[in-house]
């Protein structure tokens, strides 16, 4: 899954047995075909399995009689009894696939679709679920493939690099527990794994049960969410039955086709409303498409997942793919809420209206009815979350804590003897995972050394070709799961010519290098210090800065000092690889820019989840630049270098560009007051989203010998609005006391070439520095991204990725008003898009332009 879908699997511990006998075989459908990752469980105990991809099972038990539950997707369940005595048991079975009749059910006047008024029950008890055990633990086996089946040419380096090869099945295993305690924490241990992708190159551990019952997962509606009749189409299927259960099978079908959108079918118990099973299809934005299969079987008489399954088919910029990840959960130790396991039968009042009317509000939450509407039912468990949050309140928690996980690796995972897995390795391995397995013990064995760093002394050797290229040094103790404790990273200069960012009129060819390093002082603490360096040829000058800062959990201090060359706007609204294209090819000196001497320091501290304040104090020199080149290396007769102070701004005299002695002071509030927080390892984190923001900043400075000051407030956010979503911030200010010196202005981030950069409050056709102000200003920005608008309304090009939006761009400062109203698309080789603008001042039409959007 991408950066934005997380698999999320609660999962904990049993003690290791390591068995010589037990029951094995191969799991077949009636039509002789075998079923890969069918689920097998052994009644009366938490113990359980899943098939391979070959349909093979392999289950270790002591000597005794069993019954043992075998169970796929869409067949029916097979309960099978077996009496186990020395060595192993050959047990094959045929599923047979379930018949699914259809039911006469009413459904009122409206004449709907039967699948409308079940999945509306389920809906209203998903939050049920979600609450009805307080506690479980669980064991679970994780397996995943990962094959490459095609690179293109330029590509083909890397991978050597890498150590991976085209065609090779890469193997990924992993025990791990899971201990979980509502309502948000999870305690995660990887107790063993193995894997032959190259040392270094395993991907962090951490796959989950993914909850349908989660309105949102990820960037994906769920089918159980209250929005979900605005995304998908439902129809009932039929029903059949499992261990004397009814089934209703719905068909899900997204309203229109597009990203993040499922396709499949979900499996609901009739009167419970839990989910049997599912099975579903999407497309995420990189066009890469996914499959998920989801069993369940009853501990404690919860239904709980015990087998998970994921498959990608990766196509992207012609490299080809496939992973697929399985995931068996045994071991289930539940501690059920009474409060939320009893769930009264639920009246729809768009089907049973005169029931609905009946039935009255519940006189006291502690008491469950034996009906309640689908209203009722939400004000219930609202009110009783409520109460839970109070409580937890008083007893001193946290309540803002949305998410508590702890990720561990044990430290003996990767060192587990073979006996270890032969009896935790329910799933037998295939022919080409036991011979992927061969190299990768003797690759491990020999790279040992070089993804281990026990100490300073272990310092990767230098090579001269890292003069060219650059490196990083990684070395001292590096524990699983995290980074080594310390690096030194070395930026070459020649590498960063490949940056294009090379040339200015002020400074002619630029060279710069950068050393850092970086020390990890704990999970949550570390420090760098950090020297740049930057030479003029034109100049015949070298600049730079000494950085070096800390932080921990709440806290970030930063220091600098040095001289160096900046853009008047602080924002650097100019790319300076874009500068340098116009610069030599166009005769277009877009960047204006002074020199400033300095020390300054910077404090960021969050105070709580939802205020963070920030101070900083600088002392300044700042001196006055001027061109010293004249053409770039395309001469056009009829363009000239601008000079380099902006000459767009009108000013009594010179003066106001010139050398000056500042010292500055800044102040800023940010609040946010719906922010939540989450734990992760022991570590803090705020989590902004669906939150608006509201800031408030006053700068007071003095520069030659007058006192200025300015104050600003603002506020954004992006809210869901339909299928769609709106982004809007807006900015106002002004200065009590204006300033003599032009940096010291306010500035905005226009554009005046034909490449537009991301970002919310970035103009697409106003010039850089002809609206910058000493006096008070507004601005205001809206973007409304659609699903589906224009182009989006052919499904292939919705498929594609592309995206689709209009915006529109306010800015009054010195009675002149600059109004940009536009329409965009991006989503072109995933990174390119296009933009249209008409353009407003004072009201009056100026003209239309034309952007290629860049996700860069």
């Amino acid at each position: 899954m991408n950066a934005r879908f997380l698999f999320l699997l609660f999962l904990l511990t049993q003690p290791v047995f390591s068995f010589a006998q037990g029951v094995k075989g191969i799991v077949k459908n009636k039509s002789g075909e075998v079923l890969p990752f069918a689920s097998i469980q052994v009644k009366g105990t938490q113990t359980g399995t899943i098939t391979n991809e070959e349909g093979r099972y392999e289950i270790k038990l002591q000597p005794g009689t069993y019954e043992l539950q075998f169970q796929y997707l869409n067949h029916q369940t097979e309960v099978r009894q077996v009496e186990v005595k020395e060595g192993f048991l050959t047990l094959d079975v045929a599923l047979e696939q379930v018949a699914v009749r259809l039911a006469e059910i009413r459904v009122g006047k409206s004449k709907e679709d039967p699948a409308y008024t079940i999945m509306r029950k389920a809906i209203a008890t998903a939050r049920y679920h979600q609450l009805e055990v307080d506690t479980w633990s669980a064991r679970t086996y994780v397996k995943g493939n990962f094959r490459i089946e095609k690179v293109p040419f330029l590509f083909e380096d890397a991978l050597k690099k890498s150590n991976l090869q085209v065609g090779t099945m890469y193997v990924l295993e992993s025990i791990n527990d899971i201990e979980f305690r509502q309502p948000n924490q999870v305690t995660e241990k990887v107790r063993s794994i193995r894997s032959n992708l190259p040392p270094g190159a395993n991907p962090s551990i951490n796959f989950a049960r993914l909850s349908f019952y989660n309105p949102n997962l990820g960037d994906i509606v769920s089918p159980l969410s209250p929005r979900s009749f605005g995304y998908y189409k439902f129809e009932y299927l039929g029903f059949f039955t499992d261990r004397g259960l009814t089934v209703n099978r719905i068909k899900v079908t997204p309203r229109s086709k597009g990203i993040n959108v499922l396709d499949g079918t979900i499996n609901l118990i009739e009167g419970s409303w839990s989910i049997h099973s599912l099975s579903f299809t999407f497309q995420d934005e990189n066009g890469i498409q996914y499959s998920i299969r989801q069993l369940f079987s009853p501990f404690e008489n919860v239904w709980m997942p015990v087998q998970l399954e994921t498959n990608a088919k990766i196509s992207i910029f012609g490299a080809k793919g496939e992973t697929r990840y399985v995931t068996s959960v045994r071991n289930y130790q539940l501690k059920v809420n009474p409060k939320y396991h009893q769930v009264p039968e639920v009246v729809d009042e768009k089907i049973d209206k005169e029931l609905a009317a009946s039935l009255r509000k519940p006189a006291d939450i502690k008491t469950v009815p034996a009906q309640a509407t689908r209203k009722q039912l939400r004000k219930m468990v609202d009110q009783m979350e409520k109460e839970e949050r109070k409580e937890r309140k008083k007893q001193g928690e946290d309540v803002t804590i949305t998410r508590n996980w702890s990720f561990q690796v044990d430290s003996l995972a990767r060192k587990q003897p073979s006996t270890f897995w032969e009896g935790e390795r329910q799933v037998p391995l295939t022919a080409l995972e036991t011979q992927g397995y061969q190299r990768a013990d003797s690759l491990y064995k020999a790279n040992e050394a070089k993804i281990r760093k026990d100490s300073i002394r272990n310092l990767p050797a230098f090579k001269l070709g890292h003069l060219i290229a650059g490196h990083t040094y990684n070395y001292g103790q590096r524990k699983e799961g995290e980074w080594y404790r310390q690096s030194l990273t070395f930026e070459s200069p020649i590498m960063n010519l490949t940056k294009f960012d090379f040339f200015n009129s002020v400074e002619g060819y630029v060279l710069k290098t950068r050393l850092a390093y970086t020390e990890r002082l704990s999970r949550t603490a570390r420090w760098h210090i950090a020297l740049d360096g930057r030479y003029s040829f034109a100049r015949n000058r070298l600049n730079g800065g000494l950085t070096t800062g800390f932080s921990k959990e709440r806290t970030i201090v930063t220091l600098q000092a040095g001289r160096n060359v900046f853009q008047f706007n602080p924002a650097n609204p100019i790319p300076e690889n874009l500068n340098t294209y116009y610069t030599l090819f166009r005769e277009r000196n877009l960047i204006k820019l002074y020199e400033k001497a300095y020390v300054e320091g910077h404090v960021t501290q969050q105070l709580g989840n939802r205020l963070r304040a920030s101070f900083s104090m600088a002392l300044e020199d700042r001196y006055l630049l001027q061109n010293r080149v004249s053409k770039g290396w395309i001469n056009r007769p009829e363009v000239e270098f601008t000079p380099n102070n902006p000459d767009d701004v009108k000013f009594p005299n010179q003066a106001n560009f010139g050398s000056n002695r500042a010292a500055i002071v800044r102040a800023g509030l940010s609040y946010r007051p719906f922010a939540k927080a989450a734990i992760v390892n022991g570590r803090r984190y705020v989590i902004n989203n669906r939150s608006p923001e509201f800031t408030g900043n006053y700068t007071l400075g003095v520069a030659g010998s007058r006192v200025f000051s300015s104050v600003e407030l603002g506020a954004r956010d992006e809210v869901t609005l339909f299928r769609n979503s709106f982004s809007y911030a807006v900015q106002a200010g002004g200065f009590i006391k204006g300033p003599t010196y032009f940096m010291d202005f306010k500035h905005f981030n226009g554009n005046e070439t034909i490449f537009q950069s991301p970002g919310l409050m970035n103009f697409r056709m106003l010039p850089y520095y002809s609206y910058s102000t000493a006096s008070g200003y507004l601005q205001a920005h809206g973007s409304y991204n659609f699903r589906k608008f224009l182009l989006t309304q052919i499904t292939p090009v919705r498929l594609y990725g592309i995206r689709e939006n209009v915006f529109v761009n306010y800015l009054k400062t010195n009675n002149v008003g600059h109004l940009e109203v536009g329409y965009g698309f991006e989503g072109i080789l995933k990174v390119l898009g296009a933009e249209v603008i008409s353009n407003f001042q004072s009201n009056r039409f100026q003209g239309m332009g034309f952007r290629i959007r860049s996700a860069f």
